[in-house]
């Protein structure tokens, strides 16, 4: 059984005064073509493996010549991939200082002014600490409390903000750091096994830095306010815990490592956060309407369980952009319309899986090509190994239309689905969902009319499931069975 914390409103406010994203420089851009070309001359290079990297490169959602690598293992720019300690240290500084002074600059505050920083990064950890490193560079306080989160996978970006809203709570009157990256130079594979490869495929450069505060005067100035927090941890299963890993290969050579039942152990750690989550976000129709759902179901097992329309929940959606398969996975489960996962798939598209800083590059978008308007709920949605799962719910405190350098390039002229390099569309049986909604909808028409008194009503348990569509494939796996595991 999944253990799950949760939390909602506390007496001290958790405020998330900016954040940035990093914006690699132009030179680092990757071209598919032409990087195949030159990837030749590297030493690990073989026929099979460009094969099957350009197998799930095309199908994964990434623009082919729009996202970015580090120098050092970016084919167009390497004669032979680097991926040293020292060699992924400089993609660090890069990143992470980058994320910060572009925050700072926006904020107007000074590093002094930093009572708590926490990193993020899952698998390249030095010592000193990649905090130390940003203690070091930007000559914060003596008196700081500084952590580094390490091997915590690609949900952490989102997870995290529930540890850093309880060191806000054990300190009041403070101000805390939080900057995500996944550093892509260490994490390079150079074997020659698939299972391993895929990171190669769709981890790209990118990180993200965010400003949290209980100081209530912020709260005139902030653009967010953290509503609830919801973590899952589904380690106690043997497949969970080992479904993705960073270790040897075979053959001794590190790696990211994927198993056959990512996807599902992922899809079953995000239902059990959307379990725990949905009661706390429900309109008060919509409890009315779970409440005559369970009533029904308790009368015959044949009723469905009560899916909530989400888009009444939150307006808008920030998503994990791990891989095309997942969103599309989470689209289904969730009944998203396309208009709300567009901004994930955008994140895939222009920025590829940047692990835990996907969905503040998700966030990005949204107040530069769009906007998030005062009142309205955003939910950010994370997922990483170990399995873990994380939601936050950010309540919007002010209209933020804000030009994020990230996605400057499309401010005046925002994706539409035809821009993507696949489609956006639902998954899983259509009729099936259709008839869900269509439940949901009777049942909250009944519901309106008959309710009076709804604060009486007890929040109701929610049963939602999300639906991943991924067969149940034995080893060995195929390049085609791979390619779908991948994306």
């Amino acid at each position: 059984m999944a253990a799950a914390s949760i939390a909602s409103y506390h007496k001290e406010p958790v405020y998330l005064v900016d954040f940035s994203v990093y914006k690699p420089p132009e030179d680092l851009r990757l071209d598919r073509q032409e990087a195949e070309e030159k990837a030749k001359s590297w030493s690990m290079y073989s026929e099979e493996l460009r094969d099957f990297m350009v197998k799930v490169v095309t199908r994964s959602g990434l623009n082919q010549s729009g996202t970015f690598l580090p120098a050092a293992v970016n084919p167009l720019l390497s004669k032979e991939p680097k991926y040293d300690m020292a060699t992924a240290m400089e993609e660090a500084k890069a990143v992470m200082t980058g994320a910060v002074e572009d925050l700072l600059a926006k904020t107007g505050l000074r590093a002094t002014d930093i009572d708590i920083l926490v990193t993020n990064c899952s698998i390249y950890c030095p010592t000193p600490s990649l905090s130390s490193m940003l203690v070091n560079h930007f000559k914060f306080r003596s008196d700081i409390q500084s952590y580094h989160l390490g091997g915590m996978g690609c949900g952490n970006g989102v997870m995290a903000i529930g540890l850093i809203r309880d060191l806000l709570q054990a300190r009041p009157n403070s101000i805390a750091l939080f900057v995500p990256a996944e550093i892509t130079t260490y994490a390079f594979y150079p074997g020659k096994h698939k299972h391993y490869m895929v990171a190669n495929c769709l981890f790209r450069m990118g990180g993200a830095a965010a400003l949290l505060t209980n100081k209530r005067h912020f709260g005139r100035i902030a653009k967010y306010q953290l509503m609830h927090n919801v973590r899952v941890h589904t380690g106690q299963s043997d497949d969970s815990y080992g479904c993705m890993s960073w270790g040897p290969d075979p053959d001794g050579v590190n790696g990211v490592y994927l198993g056959r039942n990512v996807v599902t152990c992922a899809a079953e750690a995000l239902e059990a956060c959307l379990k725990a989550v949905t009661p706390k976000v429900m309109t008060w129709g919509q409890y009315a309407a779970a409440t005559i759902f369970t009533l029904r179901k308790q009368l015959s097992a044949d009723t469905p369980d009560y899916v909530p329309d989400y888009t009444r929940c939150a307006t808008h959606f920030a998503i994990h952009a791990g891989g095309y398969a997942v969103l599309k996975g989470i689209q289904a489960g969730m009944s998203l319309p396309a208009t709300k996962m567009l901004p994930s798939f955008a994140a895939l598209r222009d920025y590829g899986n940047t692990s835990c800083s996907t969905t503040w590059y998700v966030l990005a978008y949204m107040e530069t090509c769009g906007k998030v308007v005062r009142g309205q709920r955003v939910m950010q949605i994370g997922m990483g190994g170990g399995m873990k799962a994380g939601i936050n719910i950010w309540q919007a405190l002010k209209d933020n239309q804000t030009p994020h350098a990230a996605w400057r390039h499309l401010a005046d002229k925002p994706l539409t689905e035809a821009d993507l390099p696949r489609a956006i569309q639902a998954m899983g049986p259509a009729a099936k969902v259709a008839d869900n909604q269509d439940n949901t909808e009777r049942a909250n028409a009944a519901a309106t009319a008959a309710a009076t008194d709804l604060a009486a009503i007890e929040k109701p348990v929610v049963a939602r499931k999300v639906t991943v569509e991924i067969q149940a494939y034995a080893e060995p796996l195929t390049d085609e069975q791979l390619a779908d595991l991948a994306h």
